[in-house]
């Protein structure tokens, strides 16, 4: 027991929260780590991260894991993919690498599934999941061939959000016009991306829940919810103010997610996003991501650590169960909230005490106090951005 809980995890990151909120879920419970992906960002500034032996000059991406594993002095380790690329090159290992380095994680068909936004609105009709009206576009004249009531309130989503995000910056299109969207399909797909044409379900940040769990070897869910409350862009942009509540305040949102997960057998950490539609009164399931996300710090202090239980499953060990489930834990994002009350302020449905009250206390994703100089590392290199913004201007 002692030898397998000394295995160590190798964290397949990027320069980003998640992969921070990671490293120090396991340091935190002692739980020794490398680390790859994550640069010279404020990531690697953590007091617990150590970069993987052999591996820091040329920084790995996820097309090369299985020649770094077959490299790599040390072994055997639990690998935590904290990406969606890192995800599929695991759920892809061939058999004898993910037996030397295991993995709580789905079949590769249930990952390739979740990460292709066709592929996951087909697999939600299939099963009869509530999820938005959804076609998938092949080209342009799949478009040109809808009538114009399938257009009426709907928008132009990445089947691969990656690669669509690294490309424009943004989530999804908004169009106004046919030819207009004739246009954004048209350059997508020579920039060889591939788009889906999606309902909008309309209504506020306030109907968005984010259901963050493990389901572990013997089928057993473990789950922490958290309740948008504010998010920017306002259309399709991130959460920057929620609040956790208890599961079996969204028995139905449970329900989606587990009878989608169901379904694809699936095994890991995920996060499910759901969007409450006023309309006919169903939680519909938007996406599925087979990895951790941003809420699963705020997980942790609920008292659902699924990192260290991801962590006990991968090597077969006894899954601690999560302790008393402690709701009502707030959680933001300084840099991006900022932007979304300022809308509010001005519209007079939010004041600057209320901003700076909602702010005392609550969690955030970064900055943490015991283990500081990644938020410090972060806080500077904004400032130094910003400043140079404004001399290139």
């Amino acid at each position: 027991m002692i030898a397998a809980w000394m295995t160590p995890a190798l964290v397949l990151g990027s320069a980003h929260s998640t992969t921070l909120e990671v490293i120090r879920m396991l340091g935190r419970k002692g739980i020794p780590q490398f680390a790859v992906g994550t640069g010279g960002s404020f990531v690697s500034r953590s007091r617990w991260h150590r970069f993987l032996p052999g591996a820091r000059r040329e920084e790995p991406d996820p097309s090369s894991l299985a020649g770094l594993l077959e490299r790599v002095a040390v072994g055997p380790m639990v690998l935590i993919p904290c990406t969606d690329e890192w995800a599929l090159a695991v759920a892809r290992l061939e058999p004898v690498l993910a037996a030397r380095f295991p993995a709580t994680l789905a079949p590769r068909e249930s990952v390739e599934i979740l990460l292709d936004k066709g592929h996951f609105a087909e697999a939600a009709q299939r099963l009869g999941v509530p999820h938005p009206r959804t076609i998938c576009l092949a080209s342009e004249g799949d478009l040109t061939a809808l009538p114009d009531s399938a257009l009426r309130d709907t928008f132009l989503k990445p089947r691969d959000s990656r690669a669509f995000h690294a490309r424009y910056g943004v989530k999804a299109f908004r169009f106004e016009t046919r030819p207009q969207a004739v246009a954004l399909v048209r350059e997508a797909c020579q920039a060889g991306l591939q788009l889906v044409l999606q309902e909008y379900i309309p209504g506020p940040s306030t109907r968005y829940y984010f259901v963050n769990g493990l389901v572990d070897r013997a089928g057993t869910l473990h789950v922490s919810v958290t309740h948008r409350l504010r998010m920017f862009p306002p259309d399709f942009g991130d959460t920057c103010y929620g609040v956790s509540v208890r599961p079996d305040e969204v028995p139905a949102a449970m329900d989606v997610v587990k009878r989608f997960l169901g379904a694809l057998r699936y095994r890991g950490v995920f996060d499910a996003e759901l969007k409450y539609d006023e309309r006919d009164g169903l939680f519909k399931v938007l996406e599925i991501n087979p990895r951790p996300y941003g809420f699963i710090g705020v997980a942790a202090r609920c008292g659902v650590n699924l990192v260290a239980m991801a962590y006990q499953d991968a090597l077969g060990l006894p899954v601690e169960p999560a302790g008393k489930y402690t709701a009502g834990y707030h959680y933001f994002d300084p840099y991006v909230d900022r932007s979304a009350v300022w809308p509010l302020i001005q519209e007079g449905t939010l004041t600057p005490w209320g901003v700076v009250s909602s702010w005392v206390g609550a969690y955030q994703p970064i900055f943490s106090w015991d283990d500081p100089l990644p938020g410090g590392v972060d806080f500077s290199q904004r400032v130094r951005g910003f400043f140079q913004r404004g001399v290139r201007t």
